[in-house]
């Protein structure tokens, strides 16, 4: 693993696991930036009790030291136009662990918005290549952004095993490529206190160069048909980091079976084999369960089946299934070219589950949803429906792709 990804020597944790540029004019008078350590959060910014472990200005070949990416040298820093950096960091001391809780804020400064922006996707692929967990910011911090969450094991004082989480947001305003990361214990991770860090450094530089700078997105070449009567491949067609509540990680992906996407049910599995199965695609989101009435885990999951007909078999096959099992209509949600939701509670667990299966065309989805026991939010579940149908919309042709 890099030691960017290690709160090492200067408790510097960087990095990040999706990265969505935003596509605009540049401004006639670029926003710039000039010096780094007037960018990076102070004592006073973080939570009581921290104390300051590294103070101190970076040269390219700190940088370069500091971040261990294979591949990026101080040539490629020289040619993407470094000027300067700084890196301010904090522990908080816990005699009982092997490691403290730690956050560190980090600015680079480049030359022009390009070379900030390279930089920011080289750190991208590091941060990919050793299977970070890509982590939704709910909105774009400054230009772009990206975060990522990676857990750690690791052994306590008297020899106990512990687990510690590190989040980290990668931004660029302008110039300025900005890092923020923060390790606690896995059962105190707190997602939303670490994007409130990055914000907070985000607004000393809006302070000092209050525009930013959009760089043009690159323009993806042209289909080939631009519109089709059936889905093909399941794998575009479910919900993305960037579509579900800020703090959650995606914590798997991957093509499915017919029997994992009916939920490990053989009998369904099968079901949707006579239907004509072709693929399936899911990912899975989560975040601690510390945070009160909010979703908990969101499971977005698509199967591509033989023709529309067979797709309109299954999804009322699941329907039935759905009431047989004791679940709660919650009506259509109105998305897709038919819908339904229903609610599943399991007090002794506390949580309650919304499920919402679509159906466009050939294309069948199901958005599972935990919350809190009796907590469910009916905005969430249609937000997020009509935002899995927007993949579908895009795949035939119908509308422009949501990201």
């Amino acid at each position: 693993m890099p030691r960017f990804l290690q709160i090492a020597n200067v408790g510097l944790v960087v990095l990040a696991a999706a990265c969505a540029p935003a596509a605009a004019s540049i401004p006639s008078v670029p926003a710039h930036l000039r010096v780094a350590q007037e960018l990076v959060l102070g004592l006073d910014d973080v939570t009581g009790g921290a104390t300051v472990t590294v103070d101190t200005a970076l040269t390219a070949a700190d940088a370069v030291e500091i971040l261990s990416i294979p591949g990026v040298t101080t040539d490629v820093f020289a040619r993407n136009g470094f000027a300067n950096g700084y890196v301010r960091a904090f522990a908080w001391k816990d005699p009982s662990l092997a490691v403290t809780r730690a956050m560190a804020s980090t600015t680079y400064l480049f030359a022009d918005p390009a070379g900030a922006h390279q930089t920011l996707l080289l750190f991208i692929d590091a941060a990919a290549a050793v299977g970070t967990d890509r982590m939704s910011l709910g909105a774009t911090v400054g230009d772009e952004s990206s975060a990522f969450q990676i857990d750690t094991d690791l052994t306590d004082s008297i020899g106990g095993a512990i687990s510690m989480t590190t989040t980290g947001i990668a931004f660029r305003h302008a110039n300025a490529l900005s890092l923020v990361s923060y390790r606690a214990l896995s059962g105190e991770d707190d997602p939303m206190y670490v994007i409130a860090l990055a914000r907070k450094q985000l607004a000393l530089q809006k302070a000092v160069a209050p525009a930013g700078v959009l760089l043009p997105a690159a323009v993806p070449p042209a289909r080939l048909e631009s519109f089709t009567h059936a889905h093909g491949l399941a794998t575009g067609l479910v919900l993305t980091v960037t579509d579900v509540p800020a703090g959650m990680r995606v914590r798997n992906e991957g093509p499915m079976s017919a029997t994992e996407f009916a939920a490990g049910n053989p009998d369904m599995g099968a079901m949707f084999v006579d239907h004509g199965f072709l693929s399936a695609y899911g990912r899975v989101f989560t975040r601690n369960s510390q945070f009160g009435k909010e979703a908990r885990m969101i499971r977005s999951g698509t199967a591509v089946l033989m023709d529309s007909a067979a797709a309109h078999t299954a999804f009322v096959d699941f329907v039935d299934l759905a009431s047989a099992i004791g679940g709660h209509s919650l009506g259509s949600v109105g998305a897709g070219d038919e819908s339904f939701a229903f609610q599943l509670d399991n007090y002794e667990a506390d949580a309650s589950y919304v499920e919402v299966l679509l159906r466009h065309r050939n294309a069948l989805s199901l958005i599972e949803i935990e919350f809190p026991a009796r907590m469910i939010s009916r905005p969430l579940t249609l937000e997020l429906a009509k935002k899995q149908v927007t993949y579908q919309l895009a795949d035939v042709g119908m509308l422009k792709p949501f990201h």
